[in-house]
């Protein structure tokens, strides 16, 4: 199923080939794309991401890097309701190679804590269901795919007690 079918998830990640993906955003002024090479393990800082909002991490933070330049998708809170920024670097700011204070804001607000988890977990789940850990890892190179994350996620996820939410 495409992004455009799931309008609801502010966040789409796709295997574009080998050693590519596409992160998918869907900001107040309109759908953007990156372009996210494997030099970075993307997939897990989402997993993480998650995870860490589920066990009630007030911040939380994912690099979605290219060649060059990088994307940074960056929340904090500690409510129900997190303020969110995505963020632009011309190079590698993860790596040092820029400063973290050089970037281009691109969209900021506000994301649901359950919104965002069940978003992270749908691609996970996706990914999963469609690519496989086996052939994800031919594609990706360098990292695995998150599969101790991504089955921790589903654990505290179904004893959380927002599970349920519709």
């Amino acid at each position: 199923m495409s992004d455009e079918h799931r309008p609801q998830e502010r966040i789409g990640y796709a295997l574009s080939g080998a050693g590519w993906a596409t992160l998918s955003f869907r900001a107040e002024a309109g759908p953007m794309a990156f372009a996210v090479s494997y030099l970075h393990d993307s997939l897990g800082d989402l997993a993480r991401m998650a995870l860490d909002l589920v066990k009630g991490a007030t911040a939380a933070a994912a690099v979605f890097m290219d060649e060059p330049g990088e994307v940074h998708l960056l929340v904090t809170g500690d409510s129900d309701v997190l303020a969110f920024e995505l963020r632009r670097y011309r190079d590698w700011a993860s790596w040092g190679i820029t400063a973290m204070d050089d970037y281009e804001l691109l969209d900021h607000g506000a994301i649901g804590r359950v919104d965002l988890v069940r978003n992270i977990h749908a691609i996970l789940g996706r990914m999963y269901v469609d690519v496989g850990p086996e052939k994800y890892r031919e594609l990706w190179m360098e990292h695995e795919f998150p599969l101790r994350t991504y089955e921790e996620l589903i654990a505290a996820f179904k004893k959380w007690p927002w599970a349920s939410w519709k």
